[in-house]
């Protein structure tokens, strides 16, 4: 690749931002603190001084400081035909180069990160008795047949069934709506433990079993609408993309059974993946969240732009926010 010749061709570079997108989040705590510590310099009081300087410093402070250093370090490139990702920051729980690209006329699928390591998770609880090494990434059926000697008839089934039924790693996102509705609506403890056992123990359940066991609730429909949002994003019949990983699984996931784990997983899961049909192209968008509410939409308007029929495998209420809707 010749990028002194692609360097003319850039259409935008985009970078994530140094202050939120808010400003007053970072105006309103600095113009305050510094206030407080005029007052103290008047009043000579030395704890009024320094206190809310040390209290600025942790707060916007290093969250500005982070953001700071993801832009000057983090950078993504759009040309005609294609774009560079830049990243020198990285993620605890992902392996890349630190200069990706794919063409535009690759590009087949847009995702969170979240729902490749839930549903590789799920293949690796499914597969535990074959011990998959620690630090695998190929999860196609023909690498894990070859290497591990994993039955053809197994890995078809987990292609059948993975998407179509709730386990501890596809579940989230159902049974936290699921949660979301039965604390709004007052649904008894009964139906709710009904509802979630019934998911978890059926393979082939539905939304209509849902909202007959909630039809005697006055539940809206835009809540009954994500609640089926959610259901969709599970069952897609779709696995090629996801089965080439960059992700350590098990790095991952004994980071999310530690105490607090959640939250240090949580800026890996919103990581945005960008894929071309079988998964053998991707981009891993560590810090998309990172960019400006604007340079966000910006980006997906572009990319729609130069690929069309690209198909975002998450939420509607998830595509909406990145198009802007």
């Amino acid at each position: 690749m010749d990028t002194t010749e692609l360097k003319h061709d850039i259409i935008e570079t985009l970078r994530p931002a140094v202050l939120p997108d808010d400003k007053r989040l970072f105006l309103y705590p600095v113009v305050t603190g510094l206030i407080i510590s005029l007052v103290g310099i008047l009043l000579a009081n030395n704890i009024m001084v320094v206190l809310p300087l040390i209290v600025l410093a942790v707060f916007p402070g290093l969250p500005v400081l982070f953001h700071l250093i993801y832009h000057l370090f983090v950078k993504i490139e759009i040309f005609p035909d294609r774009l560079i990702v830049t990243d020198y920051v990285s993620d605890r729980f992902v392996r890349f180069q630190r200069h990706q690209e794919i063409f535009f006329s690759e590009l087949r699928y847009i995702s969170y990160l979240g729902k490749e390591i839930n549903l590789l998770l799920n293949l690796r609880s499914n597969l535990k008795k074959f011990k998959i090494q620690a630090k695998e990434t190929d999860y196609t059926k023909d690498n894990l047949m070859s290497r591990y000697g994993i039955p053809e008839a197994l890995f078809e089934e987990f292609e059948r069934s993975s998407q179509k039924s709730l386990t501890d790693y596809t579940a989230t996102g159902v049974l936290m709506k699921l949660d979301e509705i039965c604390n709004k609506y007052n649904v008894s403890k009964k139906t709710k433990y009904d509802m979630k056992k019934a998911l978890k123990k059926n393979a082939n359940f539905n939304f209509e079993y849902l909202r007959t066991a909630l039809c005697n609730y006055p539940i809206n429909s835009s809540d009954l609408e994500s609640l089926h949002d959610e259901l969709v994003n599970i069952n897609v019949d779709i696995l090629a993309p996801f089965l080439l990983t960059s992700v350590d699984l098990v790095k991952y996931q004994k980071a999310e059974k530690q105490r607090h784990g959640a939250h240090v997983t949580a800026r890996t899961d919103i990581g945005l993946v960008l894929s071309n049909e079988d998964g053998t192209k991707k981009v891993y968008l560590m810090h998309f969240h990172d960019l400006s509410e604007r340079n966000l939409h910006r980006f997906i308007e572009i990319v729609n732009s130069r690929q069309s029929g690209i198909r975002f495998l998450m939420t509607k209420k998830d595509c909406d926010r990145l198009l802007g809707k």
